[in-house]
């Protein structure tokens, strides 16, 4: 990571000041994705090999193409500079959406995990430690923290860079990803200022964590109660739909359509499709809690 806190003129590559100005947060979902330890290492090392690939793949491929259509050289030389022009603005919205998806990914993996994040700092608070000396103590927990390797490393350099307790929090509350910590790091860096008790603060937004995942638990339970009892339900009135619909065409047979059609739709698509459902749903559920 670089030195200063905040994206400023001092970036060496134009694509990343073009990058700054669409997407003035980038610096920080580039941060706390993990990708690159700032703007300047992620121009250089993806965004800049990727536009370079896409503005020279995107008229190849129109090149090849207008070879067997052979058009007259002017709508020739119109084709390859859109062609050029898209792979450059495709090149840069993937710039801005590749980190963009790993920070929302990452997530989900840190907001599950934050209460052992939250009950780490709380010890070491406990511990009589101030708070300088508890965020550098989270680096003795890195194997138990490894989810949160991009913030522990972030705390790291700035404590080396003696910044101020306050600056690092607030920095820190800006490339993490997670909800949670996020508002623990801006709770904290008010609790400085105002001279709050912070071991009480911790234990604040652990408590809503826990609560919230407690209701969130409960949420889950009963909606994969109630997929399961639909699952339930149309298992057992599958066979009786089939044996009535056999009886009718027994009675009133039609044309093209047998008993025994009947069933192979009812076991072999439909059940297979309602079951396929179900556990697409119930998947979807589940995710939600990744303790």
């Amino acid at each position: 990571m670089s030195r200063r806190l905040r994206p400023g003129p001092s970036l060496k590559f134009p694509l990343c000041r073009a990058l700054l100005r669409l997407s003035p947060n980038i610096e920080y979902i580039i941060i706390g994705s993990g990708i690159a330890k700032d703007l300047d290492s992620y121009c250089r090392k993806v965004a800049l090999p990727l536009m370079a690939l896409m503005t020279a793949s995107l008229p190849l491929l129109a090149f090849i193409v207008l070879e067997r259509l052979s058009p007259g050289a002017l709508v020739e030389y119109l084709s390859l500079a859109l062609a050029a022009a898209s792979g450059l603005l495709l090149s840069i919205a993937l710039s801005i959406g590749i980190p963009a998806f790993n920070y929302t990914s990452r997530a989900d993996y840190l907001e599950a995990k934050f209460h052992v994040f939250a009950s780490t700092l709380a010890s070491l608070l406990a511990g009589g430690q101030n708070l300088s000396e508890a965020l550098a103590g989270l680096a003795m927990y890195e194997d138990e923290l490894k989810e949160f390797k991009v913030e522990i490393n972030y705390i790291k350099l700035m404590t080396s860079l003696s910044q101020d307790p306050v600056v690092i929090l607030n920095e820190l509350s800006k490339i993490t990803p997670s909800n949670s910590l996020r508002t623990l790091a801006e709770s904290l860096a008010k609790g400085v200022s105002t001279g709050s008790d912070l071991l009480s603060i911790v234990s604040y937004q652990l408590e809503t964590y826990t609560n919230y995942y407690y209701s969130l638990v409960d949420k889950v339970a009963a909606s994969v109660g109630s997929l399961l009892e639909m699952f339930l339900s149309a298992g057992m009135i599958m066979p009786i739909l089939v044996t009535i619909m056999g009886i009718l065409f027994s009675v009133y047979p039609i044309h093209g359509v047998s008993f025994t059609s009947l069933v192979v739709l009812a076991i072999f698509i439909l059940m297979p499709i309602i079951s396929a459902v179900t556990v697409v749903l119930i998947d979807d559920q589940v995710s939600k809690i990744k303790l």
